[in-house]
């Protein structure tokens, strides 16, 4: 059997002296996987997306990328790795361009290896969304919400992910843009870049993974692919047994 690309393995997770957000999670991701991670606010999603980007040390267990363990490692380090996060919301540089934006997401290199690196991947972030290519001159604050979110993924690929993590990248978005950001995950997956996508909306990420973990109270209640993840068990899964039924849609107010 071949390693998996990541590998975690009874991690816990939590902040300062407080109890632990999550608790003893161990679930692999294979190269090229698209694997999807659902659950409602304050299941722990974003505390273990923290951790595998190395911005939140686990008090125990641990995070192996590519047969390296990753345990400790910086944000920083773990992007040289080759991990980078897409955190929840429009992350982008307001005052500075689209094309500054994409710039100085790669600025931890050489100016001429900056300029080497933005020319390769262009072409995939401009194919992606042209709408980015159109505008490139103008400013990112200016954008609509959608537009700038696009921006968040583009200044995400610069970066030339190996394992790409995103959390609630539909979160407050119109239909038809949540479309297009899919459908450009689907592309990036097929240029070979594997992901870990957080949701709330179960159905949203269930139509694009390949498997999915489902996490309730910091802990992982079940895991399966989408068709076997279906009705009755992932209302169990996602709720326990109180009655209600995952989201369908992503909470907050929609943005073009």
């Amino acid at each position: 059997m071949s390693t998996p690309l990541l590998d975690v393995r009874n991690l816990t997770v939590g902040y300062g002296d407080h109890q632990p957000v999550l608790h003893d999670a161990s679930f692999a991701l294979n190269e090229g996987e698209l694997l999807g991670l659902v659950g409602m606010n304050g299941a722990g999603k974003t505390t273990l997306m923290r951790a595998l980007s190395g911005g939140l040390r686990p008090r125990s267990g641990e995070v192996s990328f590519r047969g390296t363990r990753m345990n400790g490692s910086s944000t920083a380090a773990s992007v040289r790795k080759g991990i980078v996060i897409l955190p929840e919301g429009h992350r982008v540089l307001r005052p500075l361009t689209v094309e500054e934006n994409l710039q100085i997401s790669a600025m931890r290199l050489s100016r001429r290896a900056v300029r080497r690196q933005i020319a390769e991947v262009q072409d995939l972030v401009y194919g992606l969304f042209p709408i980015l290519a159109e505008r490139r001159t103008q400013l990112a604050g200016l954008l609509s919400g959608g537009e700038q979110q696009m921006l968040s993924l583009a200044r995400a690929i610069i970066q030339r992910p190996k394992l790409l993590l995103l959390d609630e990248p539909s979160l407050g978005l119109a239909p038809v843009v949540v479309e297009k950001i899919y459908s450009s995950l689907r592309s990036l997956q097929a240029a070979g870049i594997s992901m870990l996508v957080v949701e709330q909306n179960s159905d949203r990420v269930a139509s694009a993974c390949e498997r999915m973990i489902v996490l309730r109270d910091g802990r992982i209640a079940a895991t399966g692919t989408p068709s076997s993840l279906q009705g009755a068990e992932l209302h169990a899964a996602y709720f326990g047994s109180d009655g209600k039924r995952p989201p369908a849609v992503a909470a907050g107010a929609a943005s073009c």
